[in-house]
């Protein structure tokens, strides 16, 4: 228990002092302190579930991830105040106390703690002579998976960052930025690396058939979305159609009639998902909690819900029209489960990667390699499921924007999609352009955290944020 105690205080250390400066981490774990940890297979794997709680449980991947770049694009409202107004009209700057670019500086925060932690069990890992070579396998590419993951939101959110792969603060206090090609290149190595030795089922000892195993599938499905952002169509299609074929049709597209069950816990459709953060008996999530409860103070933009065409059950299963405080609100409804209370029978739980997405995926990348119809055809699996008649267009222009259409009302407020992909495309100047007066091109990118740069003077603020 002590051994568990010790590593879970240097993470608590970490969280505590990462929200106040970026790179400037705690010291590396000591000698003695890693020996402990890593000296048996019991406390070296309650370090791993230590490392991905602290992660998975922190405001950025619960909410804010979701929250703050739903309102950023076309998407999502604050209906309570204006405590959000930044972010819904893209005006962020770095020297701003408001509570929503204080909340932005927590996203850097958050992911460079997770960083650390797994940078720490890699080192831990590799030192220790204590651990069967299978279990260091298991652990380092469970941590390499990780790591990927949270550079990828990293790039995503604030473009070049510094590419931190050690826990000597000697190292890491005064890091520069580093492109993000150079950032994609090493989350594409940690992806390979991580996809070559994971299991590739979901059998496990405690709760069999948990999809919160992370899989080789798990490992192509992010190795897909990664290719697809570099322009690497070849390989998109190739990761993608690896999990849509996967041995024993492992992942099946959820039937339109249960098209809710998509976030139910460990569904067919899932290919990754978090633990419940809230309660693991009642599915209960911070999803739920934030956008369905009752009084929800968030509404999708009226613009966004006249976007959906006649029939598309997305519209009717996964939006709610309530009021707040007289004024009409459009629930985003995905996950249902918004208390203890009313959880019974139904078990939800955060979804990081799924199905619909491979085919989304696959359907982009062989339109970009000029097959545009078998591109339109893996689209309309997910456009079929959704209650809509298939597309039978053959223009390429034209499929390129259904496919937009069917990522956007697909993957609405679902760990920053939207806003990923408006930009990926190079369309978020003229679709957010046309929405907001005060858009700016260079909102794009999130200003990074004044706190970070006072720190380490060779961080440079990005590009007319200064």
């Amino acid at each position: 228990m002590r051994r568990i105690m010790l590593f879970n205080s240097i993470l608590l250390i970490t969280v505590l002092t990462g929200c106040e400066k970026m790179i400037e981490i705690p010291a590396p774990i000591t000698e003695m302190s890693s020996t402990l940890v890593f000296s048996s297979e019991k406390t070296a794997l309650s370090a791993l579930s230590g490392a991905m709680s602290s992660t998975t449980n922190s405001l950025t991947m619960s909410v804010y991830l979701t929250s703050y770049t739903a309102m950023a694009a076309d998407e999502l409202k604050f209906l309570a105040n204006t405590n959000y107004e930044e972010l819904e009209k893209n005006t962020y700057m770095p020297l701003s106390s408001t509570s929503a670019v204080s909340n932005l500086n927590t996203m850097w925060a958050d992911l460079y703690a997770g960083i650390y932690r797994f940078n720490s069990l890699l080192e831990g890992v590799q030192n220790t002579t204590a651990l069967s070579d299978s279990l260091k396998i298991q652990l380092s590419a469970n941590a390499k998976f990780m790591r990927g993951l949270c550079y990828f939101y990293l790039v995503n959110l604030y473009k070049d960052v510094p590419l931190i792969l050690v826990t000597d603060v000697n190292q890491t206090a005064l890091a520069p930025k580093d492109s993000a090609s150079k950032i994609y290149n090493q989350i594409i190595a940690d992806l390979v690396q991580a996809r070559d030795v994971l299991p590739d089922n979901y059998t496990s000892v405690t709760v069999p058939g948990a999809r919160t195993i992370i899989t080789k599938w798990a490992a192509s499905a992010l190795l897909a979305r990664v290719y697809l952002y570099t322009g690497q169509w070849a390989l998109a299609e190739q990761e993608a159609t690896k999990v849509i074929e996967s041995s024993g049709s492992l992942f099946v597209m959820t039937p339109t009639a249960t098209i809710s069950n998509v976030f139910v816990k460990n569904n067919s459709e899932a290919i990754l998902q978090f633990g419940s953060y809230i309660s693991a008996t009642t599915g209960y999530t911070y999803e739920g909690m934030s956008f369905a409860s009752n009084g929800t103070q968030y509404s999708l933009l009226p613009e966004f819900i006249n976007s959906f065409a006649s029939g598309d059950v997305r519209r009717t299963k996964w939006i709610r029209d309530t009021t707040y405080l007289g004024v009409l609100n459009y629930q985003p409804y995905k996950f249902k489960v918004t208390t203890s209370a009313n959880g019974t029978g139904r078990m939800e739980a955060p979804t990081v990667l799924r199905l619909a997405e491979q085919y989304l995926i696959r359907a982009e990348a062989r339109l970009q390699l000029q097959r545009a119809v078998e591109g339109r055809d893996d689209m309309n699996v997910v456009r079929v499921r959704a209650g809509l008649t298939a597309s039978t267009s053959t223009d390429a222009a034209v499929i390129a924007l259904e496919i937009e259409e069917e990522n956007k009302h697909e993957f609405f407020c679902e760990n920053g999609h939207r806003w990923f992909d408006l930009r990926r495309t190079n369309r978020i100047d003229a679709v957010l352009g046309a929405l907001k007066p005060t858009w700016l091109p260079r909102a794009a990118y999130f200003p990074l955290p004044q706190t970070a740069i006072n720190a380490n003077p060779n961080l440079i603020q990005n590009p007319d944020y200064q």
